[in-house]
């Protein structure tokens, strides 16, 4: 047999073989790969992060505009020394970003905080400043962050996996500790007790239903009738009437 030609069909071979397994993972969603790539949160003063098709400050190269808090994955940081390869689950899809503008989400480093307002919400922000044109999500009584970084005396930089962004968040408004006044069980003679966002009664603040049986943690007692309680059964926090407790 011609060696030529056996040549000739193990090439064409590898070449098929090879174009099927591209199609394979272009197939696949970009994220599919991003579960353990470190991840990095946006962070800029103004404006946006470009995301590129090559690694060069280029208009003609922009792909997706990411801005504070927005969230991506590192794949290749050594490639180049300014500019690194990336997953954006915001586009599902890769490109290059300047990493001059990138933060590192450490597990290690993160304190989690549980937002707590008397009435409406914390916003999360893309600026250490009360403006509505910044804000970015609405943070409610019970939802927790991730500190990342204490910003300054007002302002701290979180992560949110609500949104899965992070931003800044007015700090005065956050709460940590685990001071627990232990398990208590909720008894009620009819209908539920209403798990709340604030310690006042109104249909609008009610976040849950608690019935007779369900247990709660106390984490503070409040002046008044209101509680601040953990409810497993929802998994977040809230303002309970007390006078529907008693002690496990």
């Amino acid at each position: 047999m011609n060696r030529q030609m056996v040549f000739g069909g193990t090439h064409k071979l590898a070449i098929a073989v090879s174009a099927v397994v591209l199609l394979f993972l272009l197939l696949i969603p970009s994220s599919a790969f991003a579960a353990n790539d470190p991840t990095y949160a946006v962070k800029v003063d103004r404006g946006y992060l470009a995301l590129r098709t090559a690694p060069a400050y280029d208009s003609s190269n922009e792909i997706g505009e990411l801005y504070t808090g927005d969230v991506v994955y590192v794949i290749d940081s050594r490639s180049n020394s300014q500019y690194w390869w990336v997953d954006s689950p915001k586009y599902d899809r890769r490109g290059w970003v300047n990493k001059d503008y990138l933060t590192y989400l450490d597990d290690s480093d993160k304190g989690d905080y549980t937002v707590k307002v008397d009435k409406n919400y914390l916003a999360l922000r893309t600026a250490p400043a009360f403006e509505r044109s910044n804000e970015i999500g609405q943070l409610y009584t019970g939802d927790t962050v991730s500190l990342l970084e204490k910003y300054n005396g007002q302002y701290w930089w979180v992560y949110s996996p609500k949104y899965d962004k992070c931003g800044y968040v007015n700090k005065d408004y956050l709460r940590s500790g685990t001071v627990y006044y232990g398990d208590y069980r909720v008894r009620v003679d009819r209908n539920y007790l209403a798990l709340r966002t604030a310690p006042a009664f109104e249909r609008s603040n009610e976040i849950g239903q608690l019935y007779t049986g369900d247990i709660v943690t106390v984490k503070e007692k409040r002046a008044g009738s209101y509680w601040w309680v953990y409810s497993s059964k929802y998994g977040r926090e809230g303002y309970v009437n007390k006078d529907y407790l008693e002690k496990c």
